[in-house]
């Protein structure tokens, strides 16, 4: 009951996401041993496929970090939000009906850092509440309340930037097969006085399958995917789990092997796309 009164003062409390240039400065602590997922974009790896269109935000409540999120402000959902996996305890509590915020600095990099209920904001860089209206789909979490260990952590998650359409159906079945799943795994590494890093993302839809919300406003991603390690106090030992499921299917795929998963997210992204740093394959660095 805590929880429910606490996200619901979401509605009266300010969150802050902050937008930032490099993950390695900001927030790294979400990321395993502190190095964000890159891509290869052109001949060198980079944090964002395109600078510009994708922003990093370091999503902070009450003054505090609680998870990193690549935005997307073309097809206005999020890429990924990246998150220390920090919670024991069972998750009982029914997910809120509340209104989400949206984040003004995507719009300009001067509006306040507030996450902000939109009202008369003009918003063209994010969704907003209004595109899910009538649409059959829900907001779907990628960093979901009940991987938070605190009230406050799961307040920072009622944020549109941290939300990808999913349909009601999928969402229910991507709960109960995938986050349910995870949440039980990483709190027994954690009961195993283990550390637990997620990284949880969609790929946008496109040509044959492409599909959006309202007049183009928000992408409707063809799948959705997560990735954990597990490891020990010194991020050594680690193991691998991962998920990747299909808007229109029953069921998510399951992977323990690393490199098979980086190199199916290769074909969905049809690019390099390395999560962690010990991945077998390695993308070009540029030169100093």
């Amino acid at each position: 009951m805590k929880l429910f009164v606490s996200v619901l003062m979401l509605l009266t409390l300010g969150a802050v996401g902050e937008v930032v240039k490099d993950f390695k400065v900001a927030c790294k602590e979400f990321f395993l041993d502190g190095e964000p997922p890159e891509f290869q974009t052109g001949r060198t790896a980079s944090q964002v496929p395109v600078e510009g269109i994708y922003v990093r935000i370091c999503q902070r409540y009450n003054n505090t970090y609680h998870y990193a999120t690549l935005y997307d402000t073309f097809n206005k959902i999020p890429v990924y939000s990246a998150y220390r996996y920090e919670r024991t305890a069972d998750c009982t509590v029914k997910r809120p009906d509340i209104t989400w915020m949206i984040e003004p600095q995507l719009e300009d990099i001067g509006n306040s850092k507030e996450m902000k209920l939109q009202r008369s904001m003009k918003v063209t860089k994010q969704a907003y509440n209004s595109a899910y209206e009538d649409s059959r789909y829900d907001r779907g979490h990628l960093l979901p309340f009940c991987h938070t260990n605190s009230d406050e952590a799961a307040n920072s998650t009622f944020t549109l930037t941290n939300a990808a359409p999913q349909r009601c159906d999928f969402n229910k079945m991507w709960y109960n097969k995938v986050e349910n799943n995870v949440r039980k795994k990483l709190a027994a590494c954690l009961t195993a006085s283990k550390r637990a890093y997620v990284v949880t993302g969609v790929v946008p839809s496109s040509e044959l399958e492409y599909q959006t919300l309202k007049k183009d406003i928000v992408n409707v991603p063809s799948f959705f995917w997560t990735a954990y390690r597990c490891c020990d106090n010194n991020n050594k030992n680690c193991e691998f789990g991962g998920h990747i499921m299909h808007r229109e299917a029953d069921d998510p795929t399951g992977y323990n092997d690393m490199n098979e998963f980086h190199s199916e997210l290769r074909k969905l992204y049809n690019k390099p796309f390395k999560l962690f740093k010990d991945a077998a394959f390695n993308l070009k660095r540029p030169r100093e």
